[in-house]
């Protein structure tokens, strides 16, 4: 009877604990979307759990109604009331910062739910695991519309361009500051290295984004916040070894709020070693610091970074032939006939990591006994600290106040010689071991000789003053571009009503870029000749042409740039709709000073502004659609308004116009979640990324003319391209789906449609030195023209699985197809007169895996190593082409071909490991 007992009882609790049901979810970070260690999950009180190393929680209660409270420290508490039945649930938690408003104010962060615009959110997280040593753009190659690469594979050098826009027409911030160049919009990579170090976030905005500034932001805006008092205490100490014996440690401190509302983040990086492409060196410093302080209602951060840095460079596109005559054959290239193509260049098949910028010389003018030593030709030296002092005021519960001052500091540049040695001065014989390098001992051999005719035939030099000295006929020099730049950024934010919020402030920039070039090396010779130096008359002073290392030469110039922004939003809230106006003016003021020709230009002044609106409908829980839609008036960069190295100012140059709408729909549940979008974008007068140049031969009567003297007749001359206009158009989707709580799936999905839409009669060319009108124009017609520089169709997939505690594995794979290599304007029309396609390059697919496993050391410390290895099964793959490159070795071919293209190949299979200790 007892036994019977036992048994009915047993089975009883079996049936009750059968009865319970399971609860499970996550908690993330609202804004940046990374899952939050520690966080309380309970449902009564003193009752529940808290969340693991990846943010989730799990446990189960009995069916009926509880309310669940989730919380942490620095973030807001949840409170949501759920009914259970005796089906799982599972719950996703996002939790709104305390600071959040800072962030949101200060950076124009796109929020879930209520931003109508087509964004990406990069984690920590996930950086952390792929980025493997590779400049932080590379990593943005999975999202949809962007396109990046390491163009000739030098450390720092990326490029990055989102929906076929380049980085000169997107906006990229570092905590809400702009960091584009003042001059000619660019981004430099390098001046970024370490950032990762301290990124709380990066999110990618496409299109003209939810920036409440002016900013060029045609394609989108990348926007990079930092770590600071809002954030957990933590110190990381890594170090990261590559393929190539590359190394990289670094160290991170967050200290979170210490007492009295003190903060404190720090963070350093050091790098060394050499890239996959040949003598690609890079050595770098990062360091980072940033000092918080709470008082009362005022949040005062002072920030101060940097990076220091070096590498060598590959700057120049080759044949296709020259790094892979396999591929070349493949492409229907005709080997044999390249030969003959070019009476200095018969370079073949000397592997995707050639780099024709280097070689060795002994410098054996004085010691017959030196050592050979390995000279680039082409490196990148610059350091470029930013100081930036912020205070964020809460007024009141209704009112914020955001004021940032900053300061930016550049100093460096990039060495290269004196007459450019694209394909000149390489070793063409094959049984040579420096076969396709630089022979630098000719040139140095060259100059060591007396130079007693000089460039006498021309500029007669009193060779009594110098019969001891040797001239360089080429020679190494560094061109410097050196810059100040201070603005201050004020931002408020009122709540009118519990509906409706706006917002608006005050941009203002001051820039002065400083660009010169100096002789560094003159590679055995005593001094070389500057015939650029319109100050000196070298007929009657010929000493005055002599420049000696350190001597300025070529140019010597500054530019100015003003910029004063002001700003202002609406948003509107009716429940589920949430509405936005966006209305934004700025005034760019320009002017140039030329220390070589003694001239400078008057002010310029030219205004802009952008019209945004849009809005966002969350039809429930689970499902939202958007649309919004802009008009853009964008003032030209600084460097489309004046010709070479002179001060004459284009006076009709208009403002490039953009008209932009985009619509989406996201859906997001507990195992998918999908975003999609379509955007329409029309760009009028677009200023090309270069002028067009040709030859001419002055005839009698042009200024310059010299009778009898055919060569010195012939002259570079130049077209400005008034404007070009485009249509950019397509549809992007990117989702995730989790399997089972071990296995997720992630797809993207870009398809573009970006043409051309212009045509050009009777364009004016000018002399290139005295900028004169010449006898001749050019015509071409680019209607219906691809894009180039940039793939129109992108897949994308990944699967990470998680097959217990503390590990990862993900395999990636990225196909780039429909991709125009670059072209110049004029190259649209064939010999027949026919409008051509710049070549389209061949698709390719790549494959990268990452690992990695966390471990715990002690109560207190964790462990963690991550291995990745990209492009996984070593593709041979073009990622960069110039169509029909008149500065190639093979420049007579104009087919719109393989033959006719210069490339980059991207890079092979590379390897790096990381071991991270945190505590």
């Amino acid at each position: 009877m007892r036994f019977l007992t036992a048994i009915a009882f047993a089975l009883l609790s079996v049936s009750v604990f059968a009865q319970n049901t399971a609860i499970k979810g996550v908690v993330k970070d609202a804004v940046t979307g990374e899952t939050i260690i520690g966080a309380n999950v309970l449902y009564a009180e003193n009752k529940g759990t808290v969340t693991d190393i990846n943010g989730n929680f799990s446990f189960e209660l009995s069916p009926g109604s509880y309310e669940i409270q989730v919380s942490y420290v620095g973030y807001e508490t949840i409170r949501q009331t759920i009914t259970l039945t005796a089906k799982s649930v599972y719950l996703s938690f996002e939790l709104q910062s305390l600071t959040i408003d800072e962030v949101i104010i200060v950076a124009d962060v796109a929020l879930n739910r209520e931003t109508p615009v087509a964004f990406t959110n990069v984690s920590p997280q996930r950086i952390e695991e792929e980025l493997a040593g590779q400049d932080l753009p590379m990593i943005l190659n999975t999202t949809p519309g962007v396109y990046a690469t390491q163009q000739g594979g030098g450390d720092g050098d990326a490029r990055i361009t989102i929906r076929g826009f380049d980085q000169t027409n997107l906006a990229v911030m570092i905590d809400g500051i702009p960091v584009n160049d003042m001059e000619n919009g660019w981004v430099y990579w390098s001046n970024w290295f370490g950032l990762d170090q301290v990124t709380r976030m990066t999110q990618v905005q496409r299109g003209l984004g939810a920036s409440q500034l002016a900013l060029p932001s045609v394609g989108g805006t990348i926007n990079i916040l930092t770590k600071g008092v809002e954030d957990n205490k933590e110190t990381a100490i890594s170090q990261t070894v590559d393929g190539q014996g590359k190394i990289r440690t670094s160290l991170g401190f967050t200290s979170g709020e210490i007492g009295k509302g003190w903060g404190i983040t720090l963070a350093g990086s050091y790098k060394r070693g050499n890239g996959w492409v040949d003598n690609t060196f890079s050595e770098g410093w990062f360091y980072y610091g940033k000092l918080d302080k709470r008082i009362n209602k005022h949040l005062l951060s002072v920030t101060a970074m940097g990076a220091p840095q070096h590498h060598d460079q590959r700057s120049y596109t080759l044949p296709i032939a020259a790094y892979d005559s396999k591929m070349a054959k493949k492409l229907g290239i005709d080997l044999e006939a390249l030969d003959t193509a070019s009476d200095n260049f018969h370079l073949i098949n000397l592997g995707r990591t050639y780099n024709q910028h280097w070689g060795t010389l002994k410098r054996d003018r004085y010691d017959s006994t030196a050592s050979e030593e390995t000279l680039s030709e082409r490196s990148n030296i610059y350091h470029k600290p930013q100081f930036t002092l912020r205070d964020f005021w809460t007024v009141s519960n209704k009112l914020t106040i955001s004021t940032s001052l900053y300061l930016s500091i550049g100093k460096g540049g990039g060495d290269g010689p004196r007459s450019s040695m694209k394909t000149t001065n390489l070793i063409q014989d094959e049984n040579n071991p420096d076969y396709g390098q630089i022979n630098w001992q000719a040139i140095y051999n060259v100059n060591c000789k007396p130079s007693n005719t000089g460039f006498g035939w021309v500029y007669p030099i009193n060779t009594k003053y110098n019969d001891s000295l040797y001239m360089s006929s080429n020679y190494m020099t560094r061109q410097h571009n050196e810059h100040y730049w201070y603005g201050a950024l004020a931002k408020f934010n009122f709540v009118a009503s519990n509906s409706l919020k706006l917002s608006g402030g005050l941009d203002l920039r001051s820039y002065r870029g400083i660009h010169y070039r100096t002789v560094t090396d003159l590679l055995g010779g005593d001094y070389a000749v500057d015939l650029t130096d319109e100050r000196v008359d070298y007929n009657s002073s010929p000493l005055r042409a002599m420049k000696y290392k350190g001597d300025t030469i070529q140019y010597y110039y500054e530019g100015l740039v003003k910029w004063s922004g002001v700003f202002f939003q609406a948003e509107k809230d009716f429940g589920r709709i949430k509405t936005f106006l966006n209305l934004t003016s700025a005034l760019n003021a320009y002017k140039k000073i030329d220390y070589y020709t003694q001239s400078e230009s008057d002010w310029i002044w030219k205004p802009g502004m952008t019209v945004k609106t849009g809005g966002n409908f969350n039809i429930d829980n689970t499902s939202q659609v958007f649309m919004n839609l802009g008009y853009l008036s964008k003032v030209r960069a600084f460097k489309y308004y004046y010709q070479g190295y002179t001060t004459s100012f284009q006076e009709n140059t208009d403002n490039e116009i953009i008209k932009a709408i985009e619509g989406g729909y996201n859906f997001h549940s507990r195992t998918f979640s999908l975003r999609f979008n379509a955007y329409y974008t029309l760009w009028q007068n677009k200023p090309p990324d270069n002028q067009i140049r040709s030859t001419y031969v002055l005839q009698a009567g042009e200024t310059g003319y010299i009778e009898g003297e055919p060569e010195q007749n012939e002259v570079d001359v130049y077209a400005d391209i008034p404007g070009m206009n485009a249509r950019h158009m397509g549809v992007e989707t990117d989702f995730i789906v989790m399997f089972t709580k071990n296995i997720e799936f992630q797809g993207t999905i870009s398809f573009g449609d970006w043409i051309w839409d212009s045509k050009v009669e009777g364009l004016q060319y000018y002399h290139s030195l005295t900028n004169e009108a010449v006898n001749k124009t050019v015509d071409f017609d680019a209607r219906g023209i691809h894009v180039g520089n940039a793939a129109q169709t992108q897949l994308g997939s990944s699967i990470k699985y998680k097959p217990f505690k503390g590990y990862y594995l993900t395999l990636r794979q990225t196909y780039f197809g429909k991709y125009y290599s670059e072209f110049s304007p004029e190259a649209t029309t064939d010999a027949e007169g026919n409008v051509v396609d710049s070549w389209k390059m061949p698709e390719f697919n790549l494959f990268d895996i990452h690992t990695g496993y966390s471990f715990p050391v002690s109560e207190a410390v964790r462990g963690s190593l991550n291995l990745s290895v990209l492009n996984l099964l070593d593709t041979s793959y073009i990622w960069d082409a110039t169509n029909n490159d008149s500065y190639g070795p093979y420049s007579n071919y104009k087919d719109f071909d393989a033959k006719s293209a210069t490339v980059f190949f991207g890079l092979g299979r590379r390897y790096s490991f990381t071991f991270k200790i945190t505590f």
